[in-house]
């Protein structure tokens, strides 16, 4: 259908689905309705900028070219949507294609926005409302990078497009978090709301809480008991938060669990293939994220309008000073945060205690001064670091 679309309107580079089969995901228009996906983006300095807006018209067809039509005779009036991005499957000439050059390897998740990035924004697609993708097509797939701790994509994409920040109708996701004392201090995370904080680049402190808070949810869910410990019992004792320049989350797992690799691989599952969870570092498990740091948040407030894709409200000089030296993005995977899981002997699971983080609580060892000064000494309420610090900083101690 879409191949034979293209053929009869020449105007078009290319033709794409305006919805999931069986959806119900969408929102008016005027006197349309269009469904929550991409349609036209902007490239502004180390920022991307995707939405649901471009023009939308009632365009005359064949009904041959209708789904469902049966190769019946006669006319009939589409929706269709003029797009430069679209955001699942899509059919596109051949000779534009091959001139803008194709999808490139080791990009995974990213390689559609990365086609269309090179594209520059001169792609004319149609985004048709008489025909759906059915799930199977639309699958989300990471290719040869699922199922593995080394997902180097974001940092390649942030190098090679001086990309930072992707902003659509509904998430901004940053290429890599970021860790001072300016942006991140030691106290409960309070989740952004308005300019600038939205705007902002994410924490390192915020992703970790994530992923915390994730593979909490995740043994849980699997009955399986745990303590958090060593770093992160000290950063929930001393500032009822997570440590900003720590670079992972510790947890204690029964002998029998840890030893078990059937933990992890069911833990991959229930937290939906959003981590790589497996022994990955001398000899340990640990958790490697695969999402970038992200935000879930209407980001319609910070646009003048639906036709507008500049988002000034976005950019500030203090934005500006906060992403200096952000790239080139590392593509080290210690600088993305981890989860460490370590065996605990029967002392350590027998009796527990609750502890709070970010104002919710979790479950720790039932002696925690005992464990904290023998990590750390008796003054472990005292921070490693004070003043103006910068950066990930575990040889210095939390």
């Amino acid at each position: 259908m879409l191949s034979d679309f293209l053929r009869s309107r020449k105007q078009f580079h290319g033709a794409a689905c305006m919805q999931q089969q069986g959806s119900h995901e969408m929102k008016a228009s005027g006197n349309f309705t269009l469904d929550q996906s991409w349609c036209r983006f902007v490239k502004k300095m180390w920022s991307v900028h995707i939405r649901n807006t471009g023009p939308v018209k009632n365009l005359t067809l064949q009904k041959s070219l209708w789904l469902d039509s049966d190769n019946e005779t006669g006319t009939t009036d589409a929706l269709v949507q003029t797009c430069n991005i679209v955001q699942g499957p899509f059919v596109i000439r051949k000779n534009e294609f091959q001139k803008i050059g194709g999808l490139i390897d080791g990009f995974g998740k990213l390689s559609l926005l990365e086609f269309f990035l090179r594209s520059k924004g001169e792609l004319k697609i149609a985004k048709l409302g008489s025909c759906a993708w059915t799930p199977k097509i639309k699958r989300a797939d990471r290719g040869n990078l699922k199922g593995s701790k080394e997902v180097p994509e974001y940092a390649n994409f942030a190098n090679k497009h001086t990309v930072l920040r992707i902003v659509t109708e509904n998430r901004i996701e940053w290429m890599a978090c970021v860790a001072n004392w300016k942006m991140c201090p030691e106290k409960p995370y309070v989740e952004p709301r308005g300019l600038p904080g939205v705007a902002a680049p994410i924490c390192c402190s915020t992703v970790l809480w994530k992923m915390l808070s994730d593979f909490v949810r995740g043994l849980n869910k699997l009955g399986l008991e745990y303590r958090i410990v060593d770093g992160t019992l000290l950063g929930a004792v001393r500032s009822k938060a997570i440590i900003p320049w720590t670079y992972d989350v510790d947890f204690a797992l029964a002998a029998s669990v840890y030893k078990n690799t059937s933990t992890y691989t069911a833990l991959e599952k229930v937290l939906e293939n959003q981590y790589y969870i497996g022994w990955s570092f001398m000899n340990m498990p640990r958790g490697h994220i695969l999402v970038p740091p992200y935000i879930d948040v209407n980001t319609a407030p910070y646009f003048d309008g639906p036709e507008d894709l500049e988002g000034k409200a976005l950019f500030s000089s203090e934005l500006e000073e906060a992403v200096k030296g952000m790239l080139p993005v590392s593509q080290h995977w210690r600088q993305r945060g981890y989860v460490d899981f370590y065996e605990a002997g029967q002392a350590l699971m027998e009796g527990s205690s609750i502890v709070t983080i970010n104002n919710e609580q979790f479950v720790t060892v039932k002696d925690v001064d005992k464990m904290l000064s023998t990590n750390y000494g008796k003054n472990y309420r005292q921070p490693a670091l004070k003043g103006e610090w910068s950066g990930l900083s575990g040889q210095k101690g939390p």
